[in-house]
C-alpha cells in the first residue's frame, strides 16, 4: 500500500489548477507569493489522499445531485487526487444542468487541462471567468492567458511569451533591457496599433546605414510585424496583465500549479527582473530553458546578460566597498600624523 499512496501524493501536486472546492478559499488566503520559493523552492508539497479519499466517500453517501457544491466537491477531490478522467466523466453530463455555475466550468477546465485538452479547457475558463470576471481571487484570467497560449503551434511559442503584453519587448530587446509592455488591445484597431509601431521604428533607423538597419533589432521587429501572422491572444481585448494588480500573484500562481511548464518560469523570469531582483531572473530563465523552453536561444543570451551585469556590478561594489574600507585607516593615520607633528615640535622645543 505504500507505494501507491507515495504515487498519490505526487501527483497530487499536478492535479490543483483552479480546483474550486470547500478547501479552495482557506488555501488561497495562506498561499505565499513569494517569488524566491516560486523560483528556487520546492514544488508544493502534496496533499494527504486520505482525507481526499474520506470526503468522497462522505459524499457518495449522502448524495445531493441538485446541488452544484456537491459535485464541485466531488470533483475537487478527484482532481485533487490526480484523476481527472474520473472527475471530467462526472463534471461532462451536468454542465448543461447547471450552465451558470463558476465552479463546474472552472474544475471542467481543470480537468481538461490536466488531460492536455487545452482548447476544451479554454472554453470552459473562459466561460467560468463571464460568470465571475475576479474568478480565484482575480488569478483566474492568469490561467486563461496560459491555456490560450497553449493551445497555438511552435513556432507561436518560439515568439511570444504566455503574458503577451511582454512578447514583443521581451524578445526584440537585447541583453537585459525590456521595454514598456504593451497594453490592452483595441479589437477594432489592432492592425493600425502595428502599422504605427512599424513607422515608430522606422523613425529610430533613419540616418542609419543599409547594413546598420539590416543588423539592428528594430529592423528585425519591423520585419517580425510585417510577417507574423499570428493574431494576438483574446484575452488581450478584455485585460491588460502587465499592470494588472495582480500581476506578480498570478504567474506565481501559474508556476506554482504548473511546475513542469517552461513557460510559466519565462513570466517568473519578468516578474523578478520587474523587482530588479536579477539572480532570481536567471534562475528562473535557467529553469525555463531546463524545462525545455522553445525560448531557450533568446533565454541563454538573457542568462548571459544578467551573468555580466551582476559580474560587473559585484566588481563595482567590491571597489566602493574596498574604497569606503581605507577611510578608516586614513583617519586614522591623518591623526597619527598629527600626534607625530606635535611630539616632533615638543621635542624640539625643548
Amino acid at each position: 500500500m505504500k507505494i501507491p499512496l507515495l504515487l498519490l501524493m505526487l501527483f497530487a501536486l499536478t492535479a490543483k489548477a483552479c480546483i474550486w472546492d470547500a478547501d479552495t478559499l482557506l488555501q488561497e488566503k495562506w498561499r505565499n507569493h513569494d517569488l524566491a520559493k516560486a523560483i528556487l523552492g520546492e514544488p508544493p508539497q502534496p496533499e494527504n489522499p486520505q482525507p481526499l479519499q474520506e470526503r468522497i466517500k462522505n459524499l457518495e453517501a449522502n448524495r445531493d445531485e441538485n446541488n452544484p457544491d456537491w459535485w464541485n466537491n466531488l470533483a475537487g477531490a478527484y482532481l485533487r487526487l490526480n484523476q481527472p478522467a474520473t472527475a471530467e466523466k462526472f463534471l461532462e453530463p451536468i454542465v448543461s444542468i447547471f450552465p451558470n455555475n463558476y465552479g463546474i466550468h472552472a474544475n471542467l477546465g481543470t480537468a481538461y487541462h490536466l488531460l492536455g485538452r487545452y482548447q476544451d479547457a479554454e472554453n470552459e475558463i473562459a466561460r467560468d471567468l463571464e460568470i465571475n470576471p475576479d474568478a480565484h481571487f482575480g488569478l483566474e484570467k492568469y490561467h486563461l492567458a496560459l491555456l490560450q497560449y497553449l493551445v497555438r503551434d511552435a513556432e507561436y511559442k518560439k515568439q511570444h511569451l504566455y503574458v503577451d503584453e511582454f512578447s514583443r519587448e521581451f524578445l526584440r530587446l537585447p541583453g537585459t533591457y525590456y521595454g514598456k509592455p504593451g497594453g490592452q488591445l483595441d479589437l477594432f484597431n489592432t492592425n493600425a496599433l502595428d502599422i504605427a509601431r512599424i513607422n515608430e521604428l522606422a523613425r529610430m533607423l533613419v540616418g542609419d546605414s543599409e547594413e546598420e538597419k539590416t543588423n539592428s533589432w528594430e529592423w528585425k521587429e519591423i520585419q517580425d510585424l510585417k510577417n507574423e501572422g499570428y493574431p494576438p491572444p483574446p484575452y488581450r481585448f478584455k485585460w491588460d496583465l502587465a499592470t494588472d494588480t495582480n500581476f506578480i500573484a498570478g504567474v506565481i500562481y501559474m508556476a506554482q500549479m504548473n511546475p513542469k511548464e517552461p513557460a510559466c518560469f519565462e513570466m517568473l523570469g519578468i516578474a523578478a527582473r520587474q523587482k530588479r531582483d536579477y539572480n532570481l531572473t536567471e534562475a528562473a530563465f535557467q529553469k525555463a530553458i531546463a524545462l525545455g523552453s522553445p525560448k531557450y536561444e533568446v533565454l541563454q543570451e538573457k542568462v548571459d546578460g544578467l551573468r555580466h551585469y551582476i559580474s560587473e556590478s559585484l566588481k563595482e561594489k567590491l571597489y566602493m566597498w574596498g574604497f569606503l574600507s581605507l577611510i578608516p585607516l586614513l583617519i586614522v593615520y591623518y591623526i597619527y600624523s598629527k600626534i607625530r607633528d606635535r611630539r616632533r615640535k615638543l621635542k624640539a622645543n625643548i
